[in-house]
């Protein structure tokens, strides 16, 4: 009995990634003899593996479809799911079908773009087609010179929200061309704003989508993920290039079933990105997502989880007045004062390395960051200015802060504006920290952030003497 309880004793084990580990013991004759793998359908790993390489025993992941198995090592990073971000399947599965929506409603585009330029017209003239493609190529090109100067630096801080728009762009651009070849006076207008929506849409899709790819690799994986997607994306047009040439045929002689079928197309395109946008749960803070934390924490004292403030955050913003003050971060010093005294006005009651302005009637707070401030000083900074919003706004709020409110409500001018900025340092100083650790417990990510933040920083009289973070 102690001869076989010794036999059966394990050796070693070995583990794939996050799945369960196997172990080895030593058989009668002296050889290994591994225990069987789990079964679990990203386990693919085993099938690229050379015959006899585990040392025999059970099955290796992925033996049980090898066809499967080396499909997925195609198209998805190496070490999924443990490598990606537990968002990444739900995301790319529906940023595949909408890509699939999207590679079909633009071989209708095309179709009509030629026709418009006289593909298949006798009388149409090679070089009036030619310039035409040449002022539509040439406009997009200067628009996406122009959009990137103008947004780039803010497609970070909304990623999810520009990267809906830019494929609702995407649909306007396409229906434009289709609609082009009907109104043949206006057609190389037609295209060329068509066009330069198209390189708009390049510039605000592309950046976005690096800015996901941050987000999903997990283990500084960001070329593989990268490349893995372009892979799909690359699958998925192969799949729409099929689809089209049967599709083409059955519609291109009858103009309104082809815009039907774009129609189609279009909401099942715009329904997909916005499921997959509506996926993803990013870990940092932009000023939308630290509004809704900071507004329930203000409200219950509980600090959300990305998770939930992910599913809360709207896709639409921009597009109306934001309940929020207008924000901004990193303006020049002398824009705020003219004179010493505006200056000992503003730093009174400042103690961290941010100066703080409000206006009142104009909704608006302006932040002039120190030398020395970090990311964890930013995030203070912003979030003031969202508590100075909360003030005007209706919900419950901390004592302190309720007594603030009537006081702003009662009575309205610059001498209170700044009584009322430095009576909320206060109250930062006693809930900042509570809600900066609520944060990191929480699973948001505060060594770094996605607030709009421009590059001016100054130095004052009364600045801290040492770097906060």
């Amino acid at each position: 009995m102690a001869g076989q309880a010794a036999v059966a004793a394990p050796l070693c084990s070995e583990q794939f990634g996050s799945q369960a580990a196997r172990s080895c013991c030593a058989a009668a004759d002296g050889t290994l003899q591994w225990e069987a793998w789990g079964r679990r359908w990203w386990d693919f790993s085993a099938a690229l593996k050379p015959e006899g390489r585990d040392g025999g025993g059970g099955a290796a992941p992925g033996a049980a479809s090898p066809l499967l198995s080396r499909l997925l090592t195609v198209f998805l990073p190496q070490g999924f799911p443990d490598s990606v971000s537990p968002d990444y399947l739900s995301y790319q599965l529906w940023d595949s079908v909408q890509a699939f929506a999207s590679s079909l409603s633009g071989a209708l585009a095309t179709h009509a773009v030629l026709l418009g330029i006289g593909v298949g017209n006798a009388e149409a003239s090679v070089s009036a087609a030619t310039a035409t493609w040449l002022v539509k190529d040439s406009t997009g090109m200067l628009g996406r010179i122009v959009f990137a100067w103008w947004k780039g630096s803010k497609l970070d801080c909304n990623a999810k929200q520009w990267r809906l728009t830019a494929d609702i762009l995407n649909d306007v651009a396409m229906f434009l061309e289709i609609m082009a070849p009907a109104y043949p006076a206006c057609f190389t207008v037609t295209v060329c704003i068509s066009n330069l929506a198209k390189c708009v849409v390049s510039v605000a899709g592309g950046a976005t989508r690096a800015a996901l790819t941050v987000h999903q690799a997990r283990r500084n994986n960001m070329a593989d993920v990268a490349a893995k997607d372009g892979s799909q994306e690359t699958l998925v047009n192969l799949a729409g290039l099929l689809v089209s040439l049967l599709m083409l045929p059955l519609v291109s002689d009858c103009p309104s079933l082809s815009l039907g079928c774009f129609f189609l197309l279009t909401a099942l395109h715009i329904y997909a990105n916005y499921r997959a946008v509506r996926a993803l749960v990013l870990e940092t803070l932009n000023e939308g997502r630290l509004w809704l934390v900071l507004k329930h924490f203000l409200q219950r004292g509980q600090v959300l989880d990305p998770a939930s403030v992910n599913r809360m955050e709207p896709l639409w913003t921009g597009f109306w007045p934001s309940p929020t003050p207008s924000l901004s971060l990193g303006v020049p010093l002398h824009r705020l004062i003219s004179s010493v005294f505006e200056l000992q006005q503003l730093a009174e009651g400042h103690q961290q390395p941010y100066l703080l302005h409000w206006d009142l009637s104009r909704n608006q707070v302006q932040v002039v960051l120190s030398q020395m401030a970090g990311p964890e000083t930013i995030l203070r900074a912003a979030t003031h200015a969202l508590v100075l919003g909360a003030l005007r706004e209706d919900g419950p709020l901390p004592g302190e802060l309720q007594g603030l409110r009537d006081h702003v409500q009662a009575q309205a001018g610059p001498k209170e504006e700044s009584w009322v900025v430095k009576e909320t340092h206060q109250v930062l100083d006693r809930l900042f920290p509570t809600l900066l650790k609520g944060l990191q417990d929480g699973g948001w990510k505060t060594e770094k952030h996605q607030l709009e933040v421009d590059e001016w920083r100054a130095t004052w009289l009364l600045s801290p003497e040492k770097k906060v973070s």
